[in-house]
């Protein structure tokens, strides 16, 4: 990876609501037994979604393998409003 690839801790991450990424990563995580406000908490999040699946495969509840992954440094995921939305 090149550093103009790198992702920083001034990196604004935005991810849009609906969009195929955000789609998936939440319903990745009710898949994996997460409810749909954790799943679009996780969702929208920087979190590694392989690397909840891998401890919840060795056993890890999804509460403290949330917790393990949240990010504590990450910065504040900026979610695209729907332009419907506001009128």
């Amino acid at each position: 990876m090149s550093e103009r690839d790198a992702i920083t801790n001034t990196t604004v991450i935005i991810r849009a609501a609906g969009s195929p990424e955000i789609i998936w990563r939440t319903r990745r995580m009710i898949g994996l037994g997460a409810d749909a406000e954790l799943a679009g908490e996780i969702a929208t999040s920087t979190a590694d979604l392989h690397d909840i699946e891998r401890l919840l495969d060795a056993g890890c509840p999804l509460q403290l393998a949330w917790g393990i992954m949240r990010p504590i440094d990450e910065p504040v995921a900026v979610v695209a409003a729907d332009a419907d939305a506001d009128g």
